[in-house]
């Protein structure tokens, strides 16, 4: 099977992206049933990190789930305002790659609708949980979506401490939908929760990452890193060190994007 890959770049790019909005996922746990405008991520979180982005002078993706572009709608327009681009992250929070075609379809249909209200017209899907399952490709293509931020693989529960790393193979698939990958070991919330042996002090994180990113910058390739407002905005040290983090990034070249800008670089 063949494919398109994006050229080695001479200037590195870093895909900047963010997952998550509101009380989706505690929804899909049946641990809520409507949005907390009080949480810490609405009242911290998201304009923390809208206030780094903003004076870093940097754009990003935020993958938001359709329920909660629903019920968030200050949240929504302050990330437009800002420049930001608004993907989809499914409905709830969903274990996307379990679901059938039918309630995968709906799922991203609704989502779509809801966005369209807030005057969003998405372009790209990341599947809640990472992976893509079976039928997205399919459902993306016909729903319109020109890119795809998910894998194929499962989480591993081992971070690798070798910082080489080559970068995101972003590829456009035969299909024609562009699929731009990422490692589990550069999600903020693998480190921080989710593995037993993630990286759990945010300098030391920061200082794992900027590793990772001093070698992709040596190779010039593509980076794609997600952070969770969430989590990585609500903490006075999470916010430091992917404060250094993105400044580590600019400082060595790389150009940094949201992922849509990145999709339309793919061949």
């Amino acid at each position: 099977m063949s494919f398109c890959e994006v050229s080695v770049q001479k200037t590195p790019i870093l895909c900047l992206t963010f997952d998550n909005l509101g009380a989706a996922r505690s929804v899909f746990d049946g641990k809520a049933a409507v949005p907390d405008l009080t949480s810490p991520d609405i009242v911290e979180g998201y304009p923390n990190t809208l206030k780094l982005l903003r004076n870093l002078g940097l754009r990003a993706t935020f993958f938001v789930e359709g329920w909660s572009a629903l019920h968030y709608p200050g949240t929504i327009e302050a990330i437009l305002a800002e420049g930001h681009e608004i993907g989809l992250h499914g409905w709830i929070h969903e274990r996307f790659a379990e679901l059938g075609q039918l309630r995968a379809t709906q799922c991203i249909n609704d989502g779509l609708a809801v966005l369209s209200m807030r005057g969003v017209v998405a372009s790209g899907f990341r599947a809640p949980g990472g992976t893509r399952g079976a039928h997205a490709e399919a459902i993306l293509l016909k729903s319109g979506f020109t890119y795809d931020s998910s894998v194929d693989t499962s989480m591993s529960m081992e971070i690798p401490r070798d910082t080489s790393y080559t970068g995101s193979d972003v590829r456009r698939l035969p299909s024609g939908l562009v699929n731009i990958p990422w490692a589990w070991f550069m999600i903020d919330a693998i480190h921080y929760i989710l593995s037993p042996n993630g990286i759990r002090d945010p300098s030391d994180l920061a200082d794992y990452w900027r590793a990772i990113l001093r070698d992709v910058a040596a190779r010039g390739g593509v980076l794609t890193i997600i952070f969770h407002p969430h989590i990585s905005g609500v903490s006075t040290e999470r916010l430091a060190a992917m404060e250094q983090v993105l400044r580590t990034a600019i400082g060595l070249g790389f150009e940094i994007l949201p992922a849509r800008e990145v999709a339309n670089r793919a061949g």
